[in-house]
């Protein structure tokens, strides 16, 4: 049996499709405004900066934030991460993180450890997504920033924030979060309570365009203690040839990728009405669904966590995970991710690496039941094959 239909389960990576409305208002930017936000004093750039001002606005309170100045624009997420990091670590400081983190965290982590003698501790991790929390207190002591991801993006394990919280709190270390595969998925209004600093990409579960993240500082971070990553023109001060030193400015040099804000002002719109609670109860119910069913195949290794939402790797015992991810694409019209998922450190701990990976389903906000069943028919016949 083939079928013509496509059904996206690359969500993880990328959302597809975005939040109704996110189309129209990129076409609308683009047509209708297109100029840059707060840079003149004409109609257009006064109607781009209201539309910078209202995703901003939108982001604090999903983030709990009450001084939306402190919402930071990126690129994305890895952009985000590289300026905290690069911003705040100085000669001889001490980072921890755990031993499943994305490379959007390793990397810049590796770049930065001989340039400035850092010590990198990692918290052991088991395959179950656990985190040895006994380990993290005394790995903690003396730490500048400790630096995780919420939600990994290989399996779905989620953080045990709490603990973590209060861990980086007792030992002074700021706590910098990467809430990609959380935001717009699991509630964050206070989620300042618990973290310094937040990053995020606005292409996956904010259902928005990429090319627009965030770094979000709580209200009590001393923006003192955090360098900009890049300078130049903000259109304030234009009269000094030196960075501002107020937010958001300081952090935010050159023109804003205002067409893809434009869409992530819808998403966020979107997103508010839909509510991140029942987005989160729809994916929970969901992936419950294709856990049990993924574990009544024969032949398939599964790689799920003690507690975990949205992301599930598995692979076929029987063929390799290249070949299922290309039959499923070209026969059947799934499409997800092969591979290590830019994040070998979580494959060396589930002993997927030797596999070159698994295969990853990723849920979004617009995925159903009959395409987990689909897919589910899929596999039985590519496992036969």
């Amino acid at each position: 049996m083939e079928d013509k239909r496509l059904i996206y389960l690359d969500n993880a990576a990328t959302s597809f499709p975005k939040a109704p409305g996110v189309k129209e208002a990129i076409s609308n930017f683009l047509e209708n405004i297109g100029a840059s936000p707060s840079r003149s004093a004409h109609p257009l750039s006064i109607a781009s900066g209201r539309i910078l001002h209202s995703s901003r606005s939108l982001l604090a309170k999903m983030l709990g934030l009450k001084d939306l100045k402190r919402i930071l624009f990126t690129l994305n997420a890895t952009s985000a991460i590289n300026m905290a990091l690069k911003g705040i670590l100085k000669e001889k400081d001490i980072v921890v993180t755990t031993q499943m983190e994305h490379n959007a965290i390793k990397r810049p982590l590796n770049a930065l450890k001989d340039k400035l003698n850092l010590q990198i501790r990692e918290i052991p991790t088991d395959s179950l997504g656990n985190l040895d929390l006994k380990k993290a207190q005394n790995l903690c002591k003396g730490a500048r920033v400790l630096a995780c991801v919420h939600v990994n993006n290989v399996m779905g394990a989620i953080l045990p924030l709490e603990e973590l919280s209060q861990i980086a709190k007792s030992t002074n270390t700021l706590f910098l979060l990467d809430a990609t595969q959380s935001a717009g998925i699991i509630a964050l209004n206070d989620i300042f309570t618990k973290v310094d600093l937040l990053a995020l990409s606005a292409h996956k579960g904010l259902l928005a365009p990429m090319g627009v993240g965030v770094l979000a500082l709580s209200d009590s971070f001393n923006q003192d203690c955090l360098e900009p990553l890049v300078y130049g023109g903000t259109g304030s001060l234009s009269e000094e040839e030196f960075q501002p030193n107020f937010l958001p400015d300081k952090f935010e040099s050159g023109t804003p990728n205002m067409h893809g804000i434009a869409g992530l002002k819808a998403a966020l719109e979107w997103i508010e009405q839909k509510g991140v609670a029942n987005i989160y109860q729809e994916k929970y119910e969901l992936g419950l669904y294709l856990k049990e069913k993924l574990s009544s195949l024969n032949n398939i290794q599964t790689y799920f966590p003690s507690f975990g939402i949205a992301n599930f790797s598995f692979r076929l015992k029987n063929k390799s995970i290249s070949e299922v991810g290309l039959k499923l694409g070209e026969t059947y019209g799934i499409c997800l991710r092969v591979g290590l998922h830019c994040s070998p450190a979580t494959h060396k701990v589930l002993g997927s690496l030797k596999w070159g990976g698994t295969l990853r389903v990723g849920l979004g906000a617009f995925n159903t039941k009959e395409e987990m069943d689909y897919l589910l028919f899929a596999l039985k016949e590519i496992s036969k094959s």
